[in-house]
């Protein structure tokens, strides 16, 4: 083999190694990694932690946006999946992306979608960027009760509901 060969094969092994490494956990795949913390303003004015909630619930955070017409399609679903579970320990907290020009967009959005969860405001995308690099919408991050991420999906499909419920049930039966 010549030189040039080998120098092309082992490029190409690297490139294919570090691809394989850097690509994400496929929509839907359990990961398990720690949540990392983070503390964002309510829409409310208080402040809440994710880690007042480890140890004890399931968490779904979902980055959403007022301008994401697949957001607010799937917000519905969040909030009957929330009603149906809260009681088991079920939490979702709703990460606004929006700015703080658009805030009164968000408050009239919560009004009319009966966003009865946490709603939080990142204004500043700064857990956006730990979370969702890419920045995708929607972006939902399930955490088991140990704060263990065990799922993460980007964007929205009719009947992706089924499948988040599943996820759900799964991690409280945990």
């Amino acid at each position: 083999m010549t030189r040039t060969i080998r120098c092309a094969l082992s490029l190409a092994i690297t490139a294919l190694s570090l691809a394989a490494t850097s690509c994400g956990a496929a929509p839907g795949a359990r990961t398990s990694s720690p949540a990392p913390d983070f503390s964002l303003p309510a829409l409310d004015g208080r402040t809440v932690r994710l880690s007042d909630y480890a140890g004890k619930n399931v968490v779904l955070i979902d980055f959403w946006s007022t301008t994401c017409d697949p957001c607010l399609a799937e917000m519905p679903h969040l909030v009957e999946l929330y009603k149906k579970h809260k009681d088991r320990g079920f939490v979702v907290l709703a990460v606004s992306l929006d700015g703080p020009e658009s805030r009164a967009q968000v408050s009239s959005t919560v009004h009319d979608r009966e966003m009865i969860f946490p709603v939080l405001l990142d204004e500043e995308t700064t857990v956006a960027a730990r979370y969702n690099p890419k920045r995708e919408l929607p972006f939902s991050v399930l955490i088991g009760k140990d704060g263990s991420i065990l799922h993460k999906r980007g964007g929205y499909q009719p009947g992706d509901e089924v499948v988040l419920a599943q996820e759900i049930e799964r991690a409280l039966d945990e």
